[in-house]
């Protein structure tokens, strides 16, 4: 005997009629999940595109605030205070061609960088 699932979803659609129902079940979602069910129980959620890519950008911010929040944290374990991290992180690295770390930290890839640095000054790496 299966568990009942809850639902986390206003409307509904049952598996079976997908392909009749879904996009009038979808537009008056407003945006919204559906779930799809199936005996009763959600089997997955459908959620319109511009939904989706709203969730992945919240998903995303909150990464990167996380990401920036560990490479501040290092930043303060290497340098002992605040004034001398913003400092250095605000002036240009060879390591970094020049530029400097908050200006490359925009992007995940970014961060990593200068996680990296950071990780090979502590570690008495000539950068």
């Amino acid at each position: 005997m299966s568990t009942k699932r809850k639902n986390h979803a206003e409307k509904c659609i049952d598996i079976h009629d997908i392909e009749s129902s879904l996009d009038r079940v979808m537009n008056d979602s407003k945006g919204s999940p559906v779930a799809v069910m199936k005996d009763g129980n959600p089997v997955f959620y459908c959620v319109p595109a511009d939904t989706y890519v709203a969730i992945l950008e919240l998903v995303d911010a909150s990464e990167m605030r996380e990401l920036n929040e560990r490479v501040h944290q290092l930043g303060l374990e290497l340098f002992g205070d605040e004034d001398k991290w913003k400092s250095w992180i605000k002036a240009p690295a060879l390591a970094l061609g020049g530029k400097s770390p908050e200006s490359i930290m925009a992007t995940k890839e970014g961060i990593q960088r200068v996680s990296d640095l950071l990780g090979q000054i502590g570690h008495g790496v000539v950068v």
